[in-house]
């Protein structure tokens, strides 16, 4: 984005109020059926811009003015596509604390019911959220990226109002016309919030400032008089203290050690406004659900990201990092395993834990009532003359070629809590409907696994040594095992892929009954089975 000498802009979050500010005369607007084509460069810029520079009025003397300007950009070619038809450009810009949940649509700002009134064109409308509407875009102006920047500005902010959020966003307003050529309302389209986050394009001024000060940039010493010296004398400044989080993450290893995050736990604290804190680490981390785990401060990994200023809008987040222990305590482990025998291995309940969908569904996704079949035991082993269960075998009944059994994230969701590292599966046999009777069809079965977007990159283990990458299908040997580590399945952001097993007899159709079986998990120092 170019910056102009009287703006200076900031790629992170801020606050203000509204003022009013826009042109009026539009024809009253309604919502068409038709849609704007031929827009796909239209899209908000990052952040906001603050203004710098001082005004004068009509006799040369300085005026003292402040904004908050919002900008979207979109290619020259499409603007002139959409000029020559006559489009007019606007930019919204809405306190964050008055929207309580509503958000900015087509249908809400422009629709038959409305729930916002602009505050700029008309007296308050009860029941409605005071907007600003800059119905001609303040700028049009050809960037540094030969895009023409569309912008909207509110000005003449009162100082206690700096630490206010708002939020912009420019649209396109197209007009419709009847058979005589007159226009009869207009069909709008709002450009896309920078990365499809709306906390892109929700800024307050005095954050705005903070952070041009903080980087230093040109118009630094200005900011600084402008904004953060003004509110500092303010009550706001001196008799409250302001949001900052504390994000606690702890993080555990998957098969190929790389690092990703198994819990976070927040901390809100407060301080005053612009001075530096540091987070202080937890004496004893650790978290309820992952009992079976010891972990330690990262004093490196935390170095750069525990320390920072307050931000205005409770825009500071610091890091701090946990590592996993090496070792895990083995009174701990075994209750886990009993616990997990208790909770997750229990036949009776095995539809429910392991979250089978074997059901026949129709065009729609729904289930066709009847279809599935499954049965569940225990699977045992003698352990110094005491039988104990070691794991579970499910066998499942598909009616057609178009069910399979499957084990849904939600089931690796609950175990990843448990500390649990692998889990692994042994399978047995399947058998295929020939003429109504059951029999044998294959010794092999087909594990198949989908992972996120379709992203086979899945490591799996097979028990002779070899790994392959899911995703596409892997055919095991009858009481043949393949093991995964739950880790795998977990994204750079701590958060379970959206992954799913699917088993199937390796023939030509998937109808027939599966017998899979002796599922036990494997912890972080151990491979230990349930005994």
């Amino acid at each position: 984005m170019k910056l102009r000498k009287m703006w200076i802009a900031a790629l992170t979050l801020a606050a203000s109020v509204c003022v009013a500010l826009g042109a009026k005369g539009w024809v009253v607007p309604s919502v068409s059926a038709a849609t704007i084509e031929n827009t796909t460069t239209f899209k908000m810029e990052n952040g906001a811009a603050a203004r710098i520079k001082t005004l004068t009025d009509a006799d040369g003397k300085a005026v003292e003015s402040n904004g908050l300007r919002f900008s979207a950009e979109i290619s020259q070619a499409e603007y002139d596509a959409l000029k020559s038809k006559d489009a007019k450009f606007g930019v919204v810009i809405v306190a964050k604390d008055l929207l309580k949940g509503v958000a900015i649509t087509e249908e809400t700002v422009f629709g038959a019911n409305p729930s916002f009134y602009f505050s700029n064109e008309t007296a308050a409308v009860s029941g409605k959220i005071a907007m600003l509407n800059v119905a001609n875009a303040a700028c049009e102006n050809i960037d540094d990226d030969a895009n023409v920047e569309i912008c909207g500005s509110i000005v003449n902010l009162q100082g206690s109002n700096f630490t206010r959020s708002f939020i912009g966003r420019a649209y396109v307003a197209l007009p419709t016309v009847d058979e005589s050529g007159e226009v009869t309302g207009y069909t709008y389209q709002f450009a896309p919030y920078y990365e499809n986050n709306v906390e892109n394009n929700t800024r307050c001024i005095y954050y705005v400032a903070q952070r041009a000060v903080e980087e230093e940039t040109v118009n630094a010493s200005v900011l600084q008089e402008k904004y953060l010296d003004t509110f500092a004398v303010t009550d706001r400044f001196t008799k409250y203290n302001y949001r900052y989080t504390v994000l606690h993450h702890y993080i555990g290893h998957n098969a190929s050690n790389q690092d990703y995050t198994i819990h976070t736990q927040t901390e809100t604290l407060y301080a005053q406004l612009n001075s530096t804190v540091t987070a202080n680490p937890i004496e004893k981390p650790s978290v309820d659900a992952l009992a079976d785990m010891n972990f330690i401060f990262d004093v490196s990994a935390s170095e750069a990201t525990r320390t920072g200023l307050v931000y205005a809008a409770g825009m500071q987040v610091l890091h701090l990092y946990y590592e996993k222990a090496t070792t895990i305590d083995e009174d701990h482990k075994q209750q886990t395993l009993e616990t997990l025998v208790e909770n997750f291995l229990d036949p009776n309940t095995a539809e429910e834990n392991f979250h089978l969908d074997m059901m026949e569904r129709d065009e729609n996704g729904d289930v066709i009532p009847g279809t599935g079949i499954w049965e569940a035991e225990k699977v045992t082993e003698v352990v110094n003359g005491v039988e104990k269960q070691i794991g579970i075998s499910i066998t499942t009944h598909s009616p057609n070629s178009d069910t399979d059994p499957i084990l849904a994230k939600e089931l690796f969701e609950q175990l990843l809590v448990y500390g649990v590292e692998t889990m692994t599966f042994k399978f047995h046999t399947a058998e295929k409907n020939y003429d109504g009777t059951w029999t044998p069809s294959s010794k092999k079965m087909v594990f198949n696994i989908y992972k996120g977007d379709g992203d086979a990159s899945l490591p799996v283990y097979l028990s002779n040594g070899t790994v392959v990458k899911a995703g596409e299908k892997i055919t095991v040997d009858q009481d043949d095992t393949i093991t995964i580590y739950l880790s795998d399945l977990v994204d750079e952001n701590g958060d379970m892929m959206d992954v799913r097993f699917e088993l199937a007899p390796s023939t030509s159709s998937n109808q027939g009954i599966y017998h899979f079986g002796d599922i036990t998990f494997g912890f972080p120092t151990s491979s230990a089975t349930m005994d």
